[in-house]
C-alpha cells in the first residue's frame, strides 16, 4: 500500500473576524450568567411569596379568633347593659 500525504491547511481569521467571534462569545456567556441570576431571584421571590402566604394565613386565623372574642364580649355586655352602642374611647354606652 502506498503512503497518502494529507496536507492540512490552516488559515487565520482577520483581527475583525476574531473580535466578532470573541464579542459574541462574551455576550453569550454574559447572557447565560444573567439567566442564572434571574432564576436565582425568581427562586428567592417564590420563597418570599410562600412565607407571606403563610404569614397571611396566620393573620387570618388571628382575625377569626379576635372576631370570636369580640362576639363573646358583645354578648356578655348586652346581657349586662342591653343592646346599644359602645364608645371605645370613653367607655360610654348608649342604650338603644
Amino acid at each position: 500500500m502506498g503512503k497518502i500525504n494529507i496536507m492540512v491547511m490552516s488559515q487565520q481569521l482577520t483581527p475583525e473576524e476574531l473580535a466578532s467571534v470573541k464579542d459574541l462569545q462574551s455576550k453569550y456567556n454574559q447572557t447565560v450568567f444573567e439567566i442564572g441570576v434571574a432564576e436565582t431571584q425568581i427562586l428567592t421571590f417564590e420563597k418570599q411569596i410562600l412565607k407571606l402566604r403563610d404569614d397571611k394565613a396566620g393573620l387570618i386565623n388571628d382575625l377569626e379568633t379576635i372576631e370570636q372574642k369580640e362576639a363573646a364580649l358583645v354578648a356578655t355586655l348586652q346581657t349586662v347593659y342591653g343592646n346599644g352602642a359602645i364608645n371605645p374611647e370613653s367607655g360610654e354606652i348608649t342604650v338603644a
